[in-house]
Formats: structure tokens, C-alpha cells, sequence
């Protein structure tokens, strides 16, 4: 017996070896002890690189999920990996631990949450290596029904808020569907409001106590504008606190009247970049609105980022020349050009940059992706020091 329990011993401490070494092959270590934030993750919800928008961070680590896999970056080493600990995956087919179709995601708990994209829609959580997935509730949808509109959940202070048929709903992590509360839309009484598009779309955030969402509402001569709206969460009553400005009031862009290029939400302000115009500030109680910086001379056209701190910019690939630009603008929220971040040593190295995209700012990090080769064969993730411009290659995907 004693021989027995000693066999059993080695096995299990040998598969142990073989899956941490799965999981560390790339120099990445997960650690158990995460920590992820309660509140809304503003900096990870701006990315605009197609396929590469659900992304959620710890005090150690980054997740994401791209090509219907998750994988991990380690802040410190810069290092990623696949988020499987199978032995000699390949990290390619159904059986990968990483694989995984998720439209929302953040770490709460000690766990990853990932909300499914398909079928019906249920949150997952996973141990912070991608093992132990489980079903943790169900969302609110009706099986084979085509929704007018869908939104990409979040997580903010203990509740889930997604968007089925053009309906804002709040509900408890872990809570049944039938829990589920109408915030705004049809059925959602005095808040609601009496339209169902296919392209509404509601795109969610939240800052302190509420839960904001920018709507592209009809207006009464026709046309239509992105609308914000604030949720309330402790009067539990919806307003309308912004509209996209008209031309007279700043200026023309490159999508004049319609909506801005991006935006974010930060102490009852929000933040908007108009690409081909410049910075803006609207104080969302007393509506008033300055431009804090023109970024013309700098960027005619252009892809931005925003943390708390800073409004990261970079030319657009698809104006003028049709080429990527080559240098990140760093501005402060008050509108001060703090640094010029040069990108030339990096497209020299990887050779034939076609563009370049933003994704977030983690600290003083921010993170972009880069597309090499006349077919965009080439992928690199990358990230750049904004205090010492120093530039790492996390990871490289080629096809």
C-alpha cells in the first residue's frame, strides 16, 4: 500500500511539471493570488482593432482573447502565452483549453469571467490559468431569437449590465435570469423608449455610481447622433446627460454630426476625440464644452486611446498615403502635448509595417498591435513605455 501511495505521489507530481511547464514554456508564470478591480475597467474598453476588443487586466496580468482564444500577458516579464496548461497543445483546435468565443470580460473574485458569444448567453469564470471553467449564470436572452441589437456586457460593483433587443438590463454576478431588471428600453416603464434597430448598439460604461451608454438616437429632422446617457445606480432613474456637438458648435471632423471618434468617461466628464479636429472636454452637469487641444498639426486623421491620465494618439492608416504612422502622440487630459513616442526602430525591425493600432494603457504601458506584410500576414502585439519610450515585442502571430 505504501508502494502505491508513493507511485501515485510521482505521477501526480509529474503531471503538476508537465502542466506548469504548459503554462510557463513562454517564461509566462499565472499566478493564483490575482486581484482584479470591482469597478469598471475604463482603459480596457476602447480598443478598436477588429477581434481583438475583449481584454481585462489584474495587478499582474492582462487577459485577451483573440481568433476565439484567450491568452495572457505578464506585466512584468512582457511576456504571452495561450491560456492552456495541456502538455504539446498546439493551441489550434476545439480542444484547447484556450479556446473560448467570449463578448465581455473582467476578473473579479480570484476568477476570469467570460460572457459566450453564441448561442445562448451565459457567464463563465475560470481559474486564473483557464482551468476549472464552469457556468456561473445565465443571461437573459431567448434561445433562437434573432435580437434586433447586441452589446458587449460589462461588469461594474457586483452587477452584470448587458443589452438584449435594445433593452439595458442590470442583474447580480451570479444571479438567475429571472433576476434580471430593465434599466432602458421597451418594458423598462418611464425610462424607456419605443425604437428597435438592428444598429442601436448600445455601448456601455460606467464611472462611480453610474452606468453610462451611448446610443446613435434618431433626431427629429432625420438624421442621427451618438447620445449618452447615465444610469443612476443608487436613484435608479436614467438621463440624458450629452449629444455628439453640431459642427457649429466645434468644428467639422471626419464624421461630422454622427458621432465621436472615440470617448471616455472620467469624473463626470467625458473625454472625446473628433479625428481631423482635435480634443474636447464636455462637463456632463452643466453641459459646457472646450476643446482642449487641436491635433491636426500633428495628426490630421487619426486613432486614439485614453486612460486617467492620458489621450494616446497615431496617425490612420486609412487617410492620405494609405500608410501607418510612425510616431504616437501622448497627451495629458488637460490637453498638453507631453511626448512624442517614435515607433521607426520597431517597423525597421519587423520590417514592412502597414499599420499601426492602440489597444489600451495599463499604467504607464500602452499596448498596440501592428500589422506586417502586404497581406497583413504579420501580427505583433507590442507595448511601449510611455515614460522611457522603450518599445517591447510580446508576442507574434503569422499566417
Amino acid at each position: 500500500m505504501k508502494i502505491a501511495r508513493q507511485a501515485l505521489l510521482v505521477l501526480l507530481t509529474s503531471l503538476t511539471i508537465l502542466s506548469l511547464a504548459a503554462c510557463q514554456r513562454s517564461g509566462v508564470n499565472i499566478p493564483d493570488g490575482q486581484t482584479g478591480d470591482e469597478d469598471f475597467q475604463r482603459n480596457m474598453h476602447q480598443s478598436l482593432y477588429p477581434g481583438l476588443t475583449q481584454m481585462c487586466e489584474t495587478d499582474a496580468g492582462i487577459y485577451f482573447q483573440k481568433d476565439a482564444y484567450l491568452y495572457y500577458v505578464d506585466k512584468t516579464s512582457k511576456k504571452a502565452a495561450a491560456l492552456c496548461a495541456k502538455p504539446d497543445c498546439s493551441h489550434s483546435g476545439t480542444s484547447c483549453n484556450a479556446r473560448l468565443n467570449t463578448a465581455g470580460m473582467w476578473f473579479t473574485g480570484g476568477k476570469l469571467h467570460c460572457v459566450t458569444s453564441a448561442g445562448e448567453k451565459v457567464v463563465l469564470s475560470l481559474k486564473p490559468d483557464g482551468a476549472g471553467r464552469r457556468t456561473v449564470q445565465e443571461l437573459k436572452f431567448s434561445l433562437g431569437a434573432s435580437p434586433a441589437s447586441y452589446t458587449a456586457p460589462i461588469y461594474h460593483r457586483g452587477y452584470v449590465y448587458y443589452v438584449y433587443n435594445d433593452v439595458l438590463y442590470a442583474v447580480p454576478l451570479g444571479g438567475g435570469a429571472d433576476d434580471a431588471r430593465a434599466i432602458w428600453g421597451q418594458g423598462a416603464g418611464g425610462d424607456g423608449h419605443s425604437e428597435t434597430r438592428d444598429d442601436l448598439n448600445l455601448t456601455l460604461w460606467a464611472d462611480g455610481d453610474s452606468v453610462y451608454f451611448m446610443a446613435n438616437m434618431e433626431q427629429p429632422d432625420g438624421s442621427f447622433k451618438d447620445t449618452l446617457f447615465a444610469y443612476d445606480t443608487l436613484k435608479g432613474h436614467v438621463r440624458q446627460v450629452w449629444a455628439t456637438p453640431d459642427g457649429a458648435q466645434v468644428g467639422t471632423w471626419n464624421k461630422t454630426g454622427v458621432s465621436p471618434s472615440q470617448w471616455f468617461v472620467l469624473d463626470g466628464s467625458l473625454y472625446f476625440f473628433l479625428a481631423g479636429n482635435g480634443l474636447w472636454r464636455s462637463d456632463l452637469d452643466s453641459g459646457e464644452t472646450v476643446k482642449l487641444a487641436d491635433t491636426t498639426a500633428k495628426v490630421p486623421y487619426g486613432t486614439a486611446v485614453f486612460s486617467d491620465r492620458y489621450m494616446c494618439l497615431i496617425r490612420d492608416a486609412t487617410h492620405g498615403d494609405n500608410t501607418g504612422g510612425d510616431t504616437f502622440f501622448i497627451y495629458g487630459l488637460d490637453g498638453a502635448l507631453l511626448k512624442e513616442l517614435s515607433l521607426t526602430g520597431l517597423y525597421h525591425e519587423i520590417g514592412d509595417a502597414a499599420d499601426c493600432v492602440p489597444l489600451f494603457v495599463s499604467e504607464n504601458d500602452l499596448y498596440f498591435m501592428v500589422r506586417t506584410g502586404a497581406l497583413s500576414q504579420g501580427l505583433h502585439l507590442c507595448c511601449v513605455s510611455i515614460e522611457s519610450g522603450e518599445i517591447t515585442q510580446i508576442y507574434t502571430w503569422d499566417w
